[in-house]
């Protein structure tokens, strides 16, 4: 039996992106999709012929580099409030079968989920935590002192509101944990104490890396052209002097650079960029995929979606991470033998491109990032998350 299933996200494209195949899987199995989503990213996720109710942003990632610890988790919350108005003006009375949600809309999730009665499904697109792993110690360990704090007293008063006093524990970051149903869009391998996850609870499915295309197509250079891409995702990615930088780096060199700046420049910026090197090609979005089919490496910040998108291509990166909250991934990846990570404070065109052509022309990272690869494309991606979705909605309503 078809079922609808409500998906609740935040305004980020490392967050939607992993999750539209997913949608378009269910989609075309005769299942209903309604996907609540941040006005500006409504087209796209139209294409994958979910319904799209959207949303006017109050921005959450504004306020990340602020000094208050509890600034990003409270603009979060407000997010997380206004996708929660979003999605009980459009149901009212008519409910969907099911409620999955990104791991930064889990506020969201878990008060309608709860308030409505639903069957809960977490979608994340980086690792989780449990009694055994905890992203934000091991997070605070690498950067002593860096810890988040959340609004409490918001969340309480917010809590009280929609009848759940009592349950603030379940509703903080600090404290999150995987309790709920969950899509986990990483390979094992990228998990810390993967094994101490129930299987029957938490699926790690790996990237549903398929259909990027919408994102811009890509034609390689002539052949023998070595290729990097360079992107700091599509969160912090306002930094020019990082771009210039990198596309400095690699002028005047045999290499084809391919960059990828997202929204964060202004045009002025963009055009000077574009303007720095005639052997580097500037776009707002490409498809990352589709570059790195054929690059020989990847500098990016190190998030989960980029890495994802390295380890489906065997692409070997070098991490310069803007925050503290890319660190876990970094060290991961080092400690897998995936690529190499540079401090931003260390960051130098000599390093760099010394870094770069090292992994290109290390062969056993090479072989590294082909068992990554095929690691990567057994945890089946969007079609067994689609089976796990249907499996488990459909036995929580009974069809």
């Amino acid at each position: 039996m078809a079922f609808h299933l409500l998906v609740l996200d935040i305004p980020s494209n490392g967050h939607v992106l992993p999750k539209v195949a997913v949608v378009d899987e269910l989609v075309r199995r005769g299942h209903r999709v309604t996907y609540v989503v941040a006005e500006r990213l409504a087209d796209r996720v139209r294409l994958f012929g979910a319904e799209v109710v959207a949303y006017r942003s109050p921005d959450p990632l504004a306020s990340l580099a602020e000094d208050d610890p509890a600034a990003g988790t409270r603009a979060f919350f407000q997010e997380n409030l206004a996708i929660l108005r979003a999605a009980r003006e459009r149901f009212g009375d008519d409910r969907p079968d099911a409620v999955a949600y990104d791991e930064a809309a889990f506020q969201a999730g878990r008060i309608l989920a709860s308030t409505w009665g639903l069957p809960p499904v977490l979608l994340s697109p980086s690792v989780v935590s449990n009694e055994h792993y905890d992203y934000f110690d091991h997070m605070e360990r690498l950067a002593p002192g860096h810890r988040l704090a959340d609004p409490v007293e918001e969340i309480e008063r917010a809590l009280r509101e929609f009848g759940l006093a009592g349950r603030l524990r379940d509703f903080l970051w600090t404290t999150r944990r995987v309790e709920e149903f969950t899509i986990v869009f990483v390979p094992p391998l990228l998990q810390p104490a993967y094994e101490t996850f129930d299987p029957e609870r938490v699926v790690f499915v790996g990237p549903a890396a398929e259909r990027r295309d919408f994102l811009g197509a890509w034609e390689p250079p002539a052949p023998g052209r070595r290729v990097v891409l360079v992107s700091l995702g599509s969160v912090r990615n306002a930094d020019a002097r990082f771009f210039e930088t990198v596309i400095g780096a690699f002028a005047g060199r045999p290499w084809h650079v391919v960059v990828s700046v997202g929204d964060g420049l202004g045009d002025a910026a963009f055009e000077r960029l574009a303007g720095l090197a005639p052997n580097a090609e500037v776009h707002r979005w490409i498809s990352n995929v589709g570059v790195l089919a054929h690059a020989d490496a990847f500098v990016t910040h190190g998030g989960t979606g980029s890495l994802m998108e390295a380890w489906h291509t065997a692409t070997p990166v070098v991490i310069v991470p803007p925050a503290p909250d890319f660190l876990p991934y970094a060290d991961r990846v080092a400690e897998l033998g995936a690529g190499t990570v540079i401090s931003p404070s260390g960051l130098d065109a000599v390093r760099l491109v010394a870094e770069v052509e090292t992994l290109a022309s290390d062969a056993s990272v090479r072989a590294r990032m082909r068992e990554l690869r095929d690691h990567t494309r057994a945890a089946g991606g969007a079609r067994r998350a689609a089976d796990a979705i249907e499996a488990y909605v459909k036995g929580e309503t009974g069809e």
